[in-house]
């Protein structure tokens, strides 16, 4: 028995090494796209930016990251999965850190651009390496507890956000440079991550090889994981980014103040993405998605009714229904759709695939941001809010009706260096 223990020992250890190392990419991630958050409640005063400059750079990154998702999943499918998780953070850390140094708004919009690339590179990378490398009775436990790293990221920059923007006028500049910084031990650790083994076995030879991989049925899910994705980061991102200035201008709370609300209100993610890890694999990816758009539906439309007919009169209502919007959101489909995707496709276009999801999805970040941003100039908070609503029932309705549960299918996964016999079974077209 003592032998046994020693020769699973050291694979158990490499595969936790891996989950952190990828895990702590994601929470870099996150924390960046909520730090610019942080930095526009000082930007837009420091700098006198207009309400369209605003949009521009908050969308910045989501722009890049819709073009670093797809590219980098093919380039995923074609050349591995490690150099793409190497090459993508590299970038990101230069970017980071020249966010931090920019002189004026049109370099840190450039940097910010190049920031979003290697971010949606990374997503769409990760969960198909996951996928690959982890035993299918584990592996939503082990995806879900890397999408929780993402919690802990945007608590990380709401928390030094309050800090450093109290009195300092560069104070954003740390909150941006400290993303960089956290992501320079990373990379170095990432270069002992091995390739994924089943992808060397089942790799396309040409870019064409792995389009043509891709049949009628593979088309009919890139959709509804697409949109289903899409519906979901209208609201996550527009949330994430303006949830300071939605409690500035909801409440009638100072800025300082508003940043540490909004670390109080995204803290309520991190008992639901335990709960999430906890039920994944139990009871399904599909179930927890639907209760989780439905969870996230019912208080935003209810928050944009009351802000329209009474005002931020109801404040301790309105942050109860934000909070439960964020559990909700944080239970389901904050982790499965971004989960799913990986594990419904073939090996030879699985990071395709989950490219092309996640690209498609990002664009709701940009609807979530300029349509809020709109909405809330033309009418106030409360439309915006009732945007981010409609789309989390879009999102239950796709979910409904057209989600394929993935809890027991084994798509072409294989357990994470070679402790167990190799299978290929799901993979099928």
């Amino acid at each position: 028995m003592t032998l046994g223990r020693t020769k699973k020992g050291p694979g158990k250890m490499r595969k936790n090494f891996t989950t952190s190392i990828t895990g702590s990419g994601i929470f870099i991630a996150t924390y960046d796209l909520a730090a610019i958050s942080v930095a526009l409640l000082v930007l837009d005063k420091a700098w006198n930016l207009s309400g369209t400059e605003i949009a521009i750079l908050g969308s910045s990154a989501i722009i890049g990251a819709i073009i670093g998702s797809v590219s980098a999943g093919v380039f995923a499918d074609r050349f591995g999965r490690r150099i793409l998780l190497l090459s993508d953070f590299a970038a990101y850390v230069f970017a980071s850190l020249g966010s931090a140094m920019s002189p004026n708004y049109a370099w840190l919009v450039v940097f910010r651009f190049i920031v979003g690339m290697g971010i949606g590179a990374d997503f769409a990378v990760i969960f198909p390496y996951l996928a690959e490398t982890r035993p299918a009775e584990s592996r939503g436990k082990s995806m879900a507890s890397v999408m929780m790293a993402a919690n802990f990221g945007m608590v990380l920059a709401y928390g030094l956000g309050a800090l450093f923007i109290s009195g300092n006028p560069a104070g954003w500049r740390y909150v941006l440079a400290a993303g960089g910084f956290m992501a320079v031990p990373v990379l170095l650790l990432r270069s002992r991550i091995p390739e994924s083994i089943l992808w060397k076995k089942k790799r396309e030879k040409t870019i064409l090889g792995i389009l043509k991989s891709f049949n009628r049925r593979t088309q009919r899910d890139v959709v509804v994981t697409s949109f289903t994705w899409l519906s979901y980061q209208v609201g996550d991102q527009g949330l994430s980014l303006f949830l300071p200035l939605i409690l500035v201008t909801s409440l009638g709370i100072g800025d300082v103040t508003a940043s540490y609300g909004s670390l109080l209100v995204k803290a309520i993610t991190i008992p639901a993405a335990v709960l999430t890890i906890f039920l994944i694999d139990r009871v399904g990816r599909r179930p927890l998605q639907v209760y989780g758009f439905l969870g996230r539906a019912i208080p935003l439309i209810i928050m944009s009714l009351l802000l329209a007919l009474y005002g931020a009169g109801n404040s301790a209502i309105l942050v109860a229904l934000l909070l439960l919007a964020y559990f909700f959101g944080a239970l389901g489909p904050d982790k499965t759709v971004v989960i799913s995707p990986a594990e419904q496709f073939s090996t030879e276009h699985r990071g395709t695939g989950q490219g092309i999801s996640e690209s498609i999805g990002r664009i709701g970040g940009l609807i979530g941001v300029a349509g809020y941003s709109f909405l809330s100039a033309m009418y106030g908070a409360w439309a915006g809010i009732l945007l981010f609503g409609i789309f989390a029932i879009l999102g239950l309705v796709l979910s409904t009706l057209f989600m394929k549960e993935t809890k027991s299918r084994i798509p072409g996964s294989m357990p994470a260096f070679q402790e167990h016999k190799a299978t290929d079974s799901g993979d099928s077209d």
